[in-house]
């Protein structure tokens, strides 16, 4: 039962998911770009899961395929930098997309902070072992707290809510054995730093 639990927690708080989640709060909470049109927020989410969901799954699938990775789950560092440094195109043709659609500048910051992302980890993943789950959780952590400090009250709740699921998360992934409490700090510290200094200008 815990293993099945652990496993779930792993799943809906992957990293692959965590640009959607991101566009999903900004167009939840009550900065300028949630008075969009309805219609064209929901488009650019789906747009948005497409691109940086939907495609690296099918990318990291047709690698397994090509026997360049092992492991759907990437147990292996070194196996991760391919699909993480791919991943990164889908990324390149949103923000192409979005810049010509003249999306607010935020949602291209976004992306840009997912690519920053991308590149760090892959990097890192080529000599060491980082914890992805938290690197994406840090990123959140992030762009929650410098949309608090810029006057974003509502984001606070979401924060604390947000720094909880980290914590489980975190225990979750040493508890599978997945990782170290060095790799998992890392990760969230990563993915937190690298948002943090985008957003916070």
């Amino acid at each position: 039962m815990l293993q099945r639990l652990l496993l779930i927690l792993s799943a809906i708080l992957h990293p692959i998911l965590v640009t959607t989640y991101i566009f999903i709060v900004i167009f939840s909470s009550n900065s300028f770009v949630a008075f969009l049109p309805v219609r064209l927020k929901v488009m650019l989410t789906v747009f948005v899961a497409i691109n940086t969901v939907f495609l690296p799954l099918l990318l990291i699938v047709l690698l397994h395929r090509l026997k360049v990775i092992h492991d759907y789950t990437l147990k292996v560092s070194r196996e991760r930098v391919f699909p993480l440094a791919i991943s990164i195109l889908p990324y390149l043709f949103t923000i192409f997309l979005f810049t010509k659609l003249q999306v607010p500048f935020v949602l291209i910051k976004i992306l840009q902070a997912g690519i920053y992302t991308l590149m760090v980890s892959a990097a890192i993943s080529y000599f060491w072992k980082i914890s992805l789950h938290l690197t994406g959780m840090g990123g959140i952590a992030a762009f929650l707290l410098v949309s608090a400090l810029q006057g974003n009250q509502a984001a606070i709740p979401t924060f604390i809510l947000c720094i909880m699921l980290s914590g489980l998360l975190a225990s979750a992934r040493l508890i599978k054995g997945d990782h170290n409490p060095v790799q998992v700090y890392t990760g969230f510290l990563t993915g937190f730093t690298i948002v943090f200094f985008i957003f916070f200008q």
